[in-house]
């Protein structure tokens, strides 16, 4: 059953820094722990009861139906998704037009994470939250990696999948009837691909670096984390807590009144919806916004 896009709060939020400024802000990430080895991502959320979730568990009809949604928008827009080469790159486009996917948006820039955290589009007077991850170095998997190929491909399985009950030796597993079909989909893209595939990746969230080959990604720096599943697809693979930065008191709080002033001030620093969001019609809706008689909080 798929939950809503709601983090439970694992402590009082009372105990966790609170930050109304992008000087507090930068404050908080100073005493932020970064061994070396590891790649810093974050994620901004407009409330800090947000669930680390992608889209597509966010309604339980949608991950029913994410092999069709995923085929019918291919079969619409041919044209868009004609040139990509692999699955996670046609997610990837998916989730820059809005259709839900197991892909959760992640951002090398924390000043990125931090106007999320402040939204306009999402208002709110809830304490937003910017979320801080350690990836280490060698756990951080490029677009072309084969095990991002084999939990993006979960995406095309229906509703169906789920991973044997009973553990079994790799040689039994991949001979199962459920592994051999998402090994189909596989060689699709990679026909050289050797069919093997490991349970554990199946069941991981796995931060990938993207192509830059969109405004949005180069301008937000973009980064995913790409999630497989928990046992069937209906339950998503849970994000390790090892590599959550911000955990327990370490958590940053966007204070819900000082919104407004952050994204002022980010907006000195160059970093507003017109730049966030490149296209024409976002720009075209800042400059209206920003230059009517009155704005919005």
């Amino acid at each position: 059953m798929a939950v809503k896009n709601k983090r439970v709060a694992t402590i009082d939020p009372e105990g966790a820094i609170r930050v109304g400024s992008v000087r507090t802000f930068l404050d908080a990430l100073e005493k932020l722990e970064k061994p070396p080895g590891t790649m810093f991502f974050y994620r901004g959320h407009p409330s800090f009861t947000y669930r680390l979730q992608p889209s597509i568990y966010r309604d339980a009809r949608w991950v029913e139906n994410e092999d069709i949604m995923f085929k019918e928008l291919i079969l619409r827009c041919p044209n868009e998704f004609a040139s990509l080469a692999s699955t996670f790159q046609t997610l990837v486009k998916m989730q820059h037009y809005g259709l839900p996917t197991r892909l959760l948006d992640l951002t090398t820039n924390p000043l990125i994470a931090l106007y999320f955290a402040c939204d306009p589009f999402e208002p709110t007077s809830e304490s937003g939250e910017v979320l801080g991850f350690g990836i280490p170095t060698n756990e951080v998997k490029y677009y072309d990696s084969d095990t991002v190929s084999v939990i993006a491909n979960i995406s095309r399985r229906p509703s169906s999948f789920a991973l044997p009950q009973e553990k079994l030796t790799k040689e039994k597993f991949n001979k199962d009837s459920t592994i051999r079909y998402l090994l189909h989909e596989i060689k699709q893209e990679k026909p050289y691909f050797e069919p093997v595939i490991v349970r554990e990746h199946l069941e991981s969230v796995t931060c990938v670096r993207p192509k830059l080959e969109n405004p949005r990604i180069i301008r937000q720096d973009g980064a995913f984390f790409l999630f497989g599943v928990t046992e069937s697809k209906l339950n998503p693979a849970i994000v390790p807590e090892r590599y959550i930065a911000t955990s327990a008191a370490k958590r940053i709080l966007i204070i819900g009144s000082e919104k407004r002033r952050i994204r002022s001030q980010l907006e000195s620093l160059g970093i507003f919806q017109g730049t966030v969001y490149p296209e024409i019609d976002r720009v075209a809706d800042f400059l209206r916004q920003h230059y009517a008689t009155s704005t919005e909080s």
